[in-house]
């Protein structure tokens, strides 16, 4: 994981994104970002009721969201050891759905930081980088179409 926390660290420094040298919590506002996990928390619980059915996508889904509500609400307490736990939740859920559906992380990281190095600056209000003239996207289906381990 310390190849992508680089990677990514590399792509916010060209972008002019946040980068920081120690554990804190990002910059919030209790109003507008309360609001947000109290929607989030509305999205889950109307999944939640036991008549709703569940595929296997709607409960990873709905786990991902509770994460990020839970990101959200240590951030509204300045609570950054609550924000870390959440992370790493967050994160533990997505190489979940990596494990689940066989996705090759590794090789999809890579190319996904490939293509985000043509970006630049980060737009103001998204944060997202911008795609301009020399931007190339990701060729996710060639890392798809390469075999397997037990194919080899």
């Amino acid at each position: 994981m310390e190849n992508q926390i680089k990677q990514v660290t590399a792509f916010h420094r060209k972008i002019g994104e946040t980068i920081s040298e120690s554990p804190n919590l990002l910059q919030h506002d209790a109003a507008l970002d309360g609001h947000l996990a109290q929607t989030l928390r509305r999205v889950i619980e109307s999944f939640n009721r036991p008549s709703n059915p569940k595929t296997a996508l709607t409960r990873r889904a709905l786990m991902e969201v509770e994460e990020l509500a839970e990101w959200i609400e240590a951030h509204i307490a300045d609570d950054v050891v609550a924000a870390a736990d959440a992370w790493a939740d967050r994160v533990t859920v997505l190489l979940g759905d990596a494990v689940a559906t066989g996705m090759p992380a590794q090789p999809l990281l890579d190319e996904v930081h490939r293509s985000n190095m043509t970006k630049v600056a980060a737009n103001e209000r998204t944060g997202k980088g911008v795609k301009r003239d020399g931007y190339q996207p990701p060729d996710i289906q060639t890392i798809l179409n390469r075999p397997t381990l037990g194919d080899r």
